[in-house]
């Protein structure tokens, strides 16, 4: 993927594996960055659900800067926060947090059954209410909606004053 960074700033705020995991599942939304033909970096805030330790999200059939970004070059940083909480403690003012940066390749889910896997746990992650819209939903936009897989190389995680709910 690249160069391996040690956390140099603050390395006892490195969290767990497990912790990671937890971040990324109760992440609301991920930034994934790519690297467009020209070299230019480009992130974006995208819905996401985590299945099986891999990402998936979803986008239209393209034509669009991620989707052309993605077909380039598969390589993707995705940075997740939870918790974030603005405070003033000891005499300075801080943030509470705790967050994942992972790299990986991010590529279409070609297999019919994973997409409307991926699709159905999105809708549950982010409108329960609607269970029983979700087929119908599924059908009418199954031909413009593409799902993409992140699948990680490398997965770190960081907290500051992370008080765990």
């Amino acid at each position: 993927m690249g160069k391996h960074y040690e956390m140099t700033q603050l390395p006892e705020r490195e969290a767990s594996f497990e912790d990671a995991c937890e971040i990324l599942e109760r992440g609301e939304f991920a930034v994934v960055s790519t690297v467009d033909p020209d070299g230019a970096p480009y992130g974006v805030p995208l819905s996401y659900v985590m299945m099986d330790g891999k990402m998936y999200i979803h986008t239209g059939k393209g034509p669009g800067h991620k989707f052309d970004d993605f077909r380039h070059d598969s390589r993707v940083s995705v940075a997740v926060a939870i918790d974030l909480e603005p405070i003033y403690m000891e005499g300075f003012f801080t943030t509470r947090y705790a967050s994942v940066i992972a790299t990986g390749n991010i590529s279409p889910v070609e297999d019919s059954v994973t997409v409307r896997q991926a699709l159905v746990a999105l809708c549950m992650k982010y409108c329960p209410q609607f269970k029983d819209e979700i087929g119908g939903a599924i059908q009418r936009e199954w031909d413009i909606t593409n799902v993409w897989v992140v699948e990680f190389d490398e997965i770190r995680a960081k907290a500051g004053r992370w008080l765990k709910k």
